[in-house]
């Protein structure tokens, strides 16, 4: 559906209805592309326009989950959301029962921050010959459902990074958990940079092609990030490693940033717990473990003449 062809819903506004109209058409889109069951996931709309998605591919406390489960691990981590987004949307899908029959859906949940309440919609669809065909167009499931980010929820506190650079910092969290190969903790690391300009920068950090290590991998990502532009504005080294309580299938991602220009830096752990093969669950949110020191050492500032004519008076008294 064109968004600019879309009616502004009660509780949303003409951007949040418009990007509640591009979700469900991502839904279907999800659908259509899915070898396998619909992964529920969440999707944000940003002050700024920016768009982000979050997938929810387990319950956390339980290896045998279901689509509700999933559902209710994304409502669990929306109520929890650290940051300030314009909208949010919960997407998986279900059968809807009317008009006589019952059919396969796309169901869209969207909260608009600030709002009293959000509202559900609905895209029906049938499967034909291996072909997904949509059945009208999106319908109101309710238009006065409960907010999916509370007023009162507890935020995550991140120390020595503001807001913006704490974005970077769980951004590449998830790029981190994303990188994650099959076994338990094997991750290459990789140092990221956003530039002056806010650009970001990527790349791995491999210590030797033939016996890479991770401690030579972050070796190497401490010097290179040693000489990076001091006009950068976040910086951060991003590794796997061992779950802190330990677990067969348990792992964990851990990560250190940097803003420049902060007195130090910060060390973040996110957990998980392996499901199979292809599906982890995380285990919480983001936990800081300790400061740090900078990534990018501070530019020594050149003394004056007139401090250095003074140190040479001081050293004369000494003598």
């Amino acid at each position: 559906m064109n968004p600019a062809d879309c009616p502004t819903l009660h509780n949303l506004d003409n951007a949040s209805t418009a990007f509640l109209f591009e979700t469900v058409d991502f839904g279907v889109e999800h659908v259509k592309q899915g070898e396998g069951p619909f992964i529920p996931f969440a999707a944000t709309l940003g002050e700024n326009g920016e768009k982000g998605i979050a997938k929810f591919i387990g319950d956390e406390d339980d290896d045998s989950w279901t689509q509700e489960d999933m559902v209710a691990l994304g409502r669990r981590k929306l109520r929890e959301l650290d940051d300030d987004p314009h909208c949010v949307a919960l997407v998986h899908d279900g059968y809807f029962t009317g008009d006589g029959g019952r059919t396969e859906a796309v169901f869209v949940e969207a909260y608009e921050l600030g709002r009293p309440a959000g509202v559900h919609l609905c895209q029906r669809y049938e499967r034909r010959g291996g072909e997904i065909v949509l059945i009208g167009n999106p319908m109101l499931f309710d238009d006065a459902v409960e907010p999916l980010v509370p007023a009162d929820r507890q935020r995550v506190e991140f120390p020595h990074l503001s807001s913006e650079a704490k974005r970077f910092a769980l951004d590449v969290i998830g790029i981190g958990i994303e990188c994650l190969e099959p076994e338990p903790a094997v991750m290459t690391p990789f140092a990221a940079v956003v530039g002056e300009d806010g650009s970001p920068e990527m790349w791995s950090l491999v210590d030797d092609e033939d016996d890479p290590t991770v401690g030579g991998g972050l070796d190497l990502g401490r010097e290179q990030l040693a000489a990076v532009d001091r006009a950068a504005m976040f910086v951060a080294l991003v590794w796997g490693g061992e779950r802190l309580d330990g677990g067969e299938q348990e792992g964990a991602v851990f990560t250190e940033v940097y803003e420049l220009g902060r007195p130090a830096g910060v060390q973040l752990v996110q957990q998980y717990r392996r499901i199979d093969h292809d599906r982890i669950a995380l285990m919480g949110e983001p936990q800081v473990l300790d400061e740090a020191e900078p990534l990018v050492p501070p530019v020594e500032q050149p003394r004056s003449a007139a401090f250095a004519r003074l140190q040479e008076m001081a050293n004369q008294k000494r003598g």
